[in-house]
């Protein structure tokens, strides 16, 4: 039978966290229109946790301002186009999370089946992508990424009998 000491076991997950800032502090109003972007790479054998976007200060770009979180396998996957711009999904101050209620989730998060993105035996990227549609002068959006990678892991055996 496979065993782990318990305290070792207590302290092998080593939750990591990394947060990309993308945003538009231009005061002047030449905040180029385009496609802002930020990645985060989980290393293999990680299980991913949690992607937060938090809505810091709302974006003002002339047309648009939509936000997509995902990865390489699928660039929306945990988060579908979301409007940035006042009146729009994420509003200054909220955060979206995979554990409530909250933005456009992507294939990866649903409520029916409970995926969350979870174990993957190689690395993965995850990349947010916002694409502003015009000058602005203002905007930040924060993403928190959360994943955990064990340093010991048991596996179990078994023996026909």
């Amino acid at each position: 039978m496979a065993q782990l000491d318990r305290q070792t076991y207590k302290s092998s997950w080593n939750p990591n966290v990394a947060e990309m800032i993308i945003k538009v502090t231009d005061g002047n109003g030449q905040g180029a229109a385009g496609v802002y972007t930020a990645s985060v790479v989980i290393p293999a054998g990680a299980y991913l946790n949690d992607v937060q976007v938090h809505g810091v200060t709302l974006w003002d770009s002339a047309s648009s301002a939509s936000m997509i979180v995902g990865d390489e396998d699928d660039p929306n996957g945990f988060y579908e186009a979301t409007n940035l711009k006042s009146g729009g999904a994420l509003t200054a101050g909220e955060v979206f999370a995979f554990n409530h209620d909250g933005g456009e989730k992507g294939a990866y998060v649903t409520d029916d089946d409970g995926a969350l993105g979870g174990y993957s035996s190689t690395a993965r990227t995850v990349t947010a992508q916002i694409t502003s549609g015009g000058a602005g002068t203002t905007g930040e959006t924060r993403f928190i990424v959360i994943w955990s990678k064990p340093t010991d892991s048991v596996a179990g055996s078994y023996v026909a009998s």
